[in-house]
Formats: structure tokens, sequence, C-alpha cells
């Protein structure tokens, strides 16, 4: 069954008042009860907080006084303790300064004044933030350097490291009978890298098949006779366009 419409006076009602603002009632009604369920926890939160903040002041505003049975003694260690601060403050505020202090307080400050116009003398005022690097997309990292041999020693450990050194290559050329003075075990980056491929190559090889070596080998050898005959060819070649240009 249908829903039974309204009668005309509540809908010519209800059109008054589709525009005037809405009330508290309600928004509290419209309102999810979780959300309300929250705001009306942070105004009970809000309460108490002023009403912590109030209280505080109020004692803070208050002079403290001795309490019913309470010792002068207790009293005064007591008020010490609630306002150290303030009378430590007041001791420093209190006591002169000797020219020494004001020469030294005075010599701290241009000395940090100092420091800091370093820095931005040095760094032009940048900060950490500032010193960022713009990659692009795409852009990749070299990797970083490695160093293949020990740093340059100095001091005493040359010494001892030149003193090893003619020790090791007089050993070596009593034994060997060569001087290898010269050769100092560096190898260049294109050593190292045939070495790799070598080793790659070998590492491949153990691990193929008959079959697969067997192709390999029949590929090998087909393009060292298409090889040939095509040097052939052009030496040949070379060789009738000489008699040619004789004539």
């Amino acid at each position: 069954m249908p829903h039974k419409r309204s009668k005309a006076s509540v809908r010519n009602e209800r059109k008054k008042n589709i525009n005037l603002p809405a009330q508290d009632s309600d928004l509290n009604h419209d309102a999810p009860k979780a959300f309300t369920r929250l705001m009306r926890m942070k105004d009970q939160m809000q309460q108490k907080n002023s009403q912590k903040k109030d209280k505080k002041e109020s004692e803070k505003a208050t002079a403290p006084t001795i309490q019913a049975g309470e010792r002068m003694k207790d009293f005064a260690i007591r008020v010490e303790n609630e306002y150290r601060s303030e009378v430590n403050k007041a001791y420093k505020d209190s006591k002169p300064l000797t020219d020494r202090k004001k020469r030294n307080r005075q010599a701290r400050k241009e000395k940090e004044a100092n420091k800091k116009q370093k820095i931005v003398e040095k760094y032009g005022g940048r900060d950490f933030d500032d010193l960022k690097d713009n990659v692009k997309f795409g852009e990749v990292a070299d990797a970083p350097p490695i160093f293949k041999k020990l740093p340059k020693a100095r001091g005493q450990n040359k010494q001892i490291l030149e003193a090893k050194n003619q020790q090791a290559a007089l050993k070596k050329k009593t034994t060997t009978g060569e001087d290898d003075t010269n050769n100092n075990g560096y190898e260049s980056e294109e050593d190292e890298n045939m070495k790799a491929l070598k080793a790659s190559h070998k590492r491949k090889l153990a691990n193929m098949s008959a079959a697969a070596k067997k192709a390999l080998e029949e590929e090998r050898e087909r393009t060292i006779s298409m090889y040939r005959a095509k040097k052939a060819k052009k030496m040949e070649e070379d060789g009738l366009m000489a008699s040619h240009g004789g004539l």
C-alpha cells in the first residue's frame, strides 16, 4: 500500500520552511549518532581543560599558607620546591656580575656571531634541504669508485713499508733470480674484463650438453668458412681491378 499523502496545510507549511536556516534540533536529528557523541565528548574535554587551567591560575595567584599540623621546616621545603625556578632566577638577578663574567659573556656572543657569519659566507645561507640533486626520470647513477691501490704511506709507516718491500724484492730475486721491482701486480680494466669473459665462456661450455656443443662447433666452422670465402672473393676482385688498371 503506498504511503498516504500529507494534507495540503502540512505541505504548504513545509514549502514555507524549506528555505529557513537549519536549527540545532534539526542538526542533532539528522547528524549520525557517532558524530554527535564525538562532538559531545569534545565539548566535555574542553570544559575540563578550561576548569583545570582556571584552577592552576587561581592556585598560582594565591600565596601558599601553612597547613594545620605542618611544621615550619616542612612548609619552607614545600615552598622552595614549588617556587624553585623563581627563587633561582631571583638569586641570579640579585647577584652582581663581575667584569670577568661580563667579558666572557661578550666573548661567547661574538664567537657565536662569527661562527654563524662563517657558515653563511661558506654555504650562502643554504640549509640541508637546499642540497638536493635534480635527478631526471630514467637517469642512472654510476657505481662508487673502486680503489685498487693502498693509500700512500707517510711518516713512520712509509719507512716500515719500504723496508718490507725491499726485503720481499731481495728475497724473490735470490730465489728466482729475476728482478721484479717494476711489476707492482696492477692489472688494467681491459685485462680484468677479458679474464671475466673467458671465465664465463668456460662456465657456459662446462654446463652445455653434447648436442649443444656439437651445434656450436658446426656454427663456428660455418662462420669461419664464410669469412674465408668472403676474404678470397675480395682479394680476387682487388687483383682484377689492379690488372685492369695496369692495362
